[in-house]
């Protein structure tokens, strides 16, 4: 399921992430609310962030496959510093490694909204939804599956 978030997770002022030869195409999908995730050509591995070299074979050629949106929470910590002022309005916040159920497993930096931090667990589903910025960058970020944080999310948690 894909709908747009009804609110930014960080407040306005947040950085844009940075375009370059590599991303461009990333960042122009996620406005579209596409998620792909560059595939080398050579050997077939997906990586994420895109990356001029494939990490396997060391390849310059890639083209891109378009996820899903479904995964797992495979790994989180919750920051309670920041290193920028603006999101210090928001601490404590998730930052979260979402394992891809498609697109080779490839993983991804986000983070999960629409549930307090307190219910994270590694291995609970999520899914893609979308932060529209005022700036025109559309963001992913990712929510917990409908019904996936029950009572053993408050009682596991990750690295904190």
């Amino acid at each position: 399921m894909r709908r747009e978030s009804d609110r930014a997770y960080f407040p306005e002022g947040m950085p844009l992430p940075r375009r370059d030869a590599n991303s461009r195409r990333f960042w122009e999908a996620c406005n579209e609310h596409r998620l792909l995730v560059q595939r080398c050509a050579r050997c077939g591995v997906h990586r994420a962030p895109p990356k001029p070299v494939c990490g396997r074979c060391g390849s310059f050629e890639h083209d891109w496959s378009e996820s899903c949106g479904r995964g797992r929470l495979f790994s989180y910590t919750i920051a309670h510093h920041s290193p920028h002022p603006v999101a210090a309005e928001r601490l404590p916040y998730n930052i979260a490694v979402i394992e891809l159920e498609d697109c080779g497993g490839a993983l991804l930096l986000s983070n999960v909204v629409g549930c307090p931090n307190s219910a994270l667990r590694v291995d609970l589903p999520v899914e893609l939804i979308w932060e529209d910025r005022r700036d025109g960058q559309s963001l992913y970020r990712f929510r917990p599956v409908e019904g996936s944080t029950g009572s053993r999310a408050s009682r596991q948690g990750g690295m904190t």
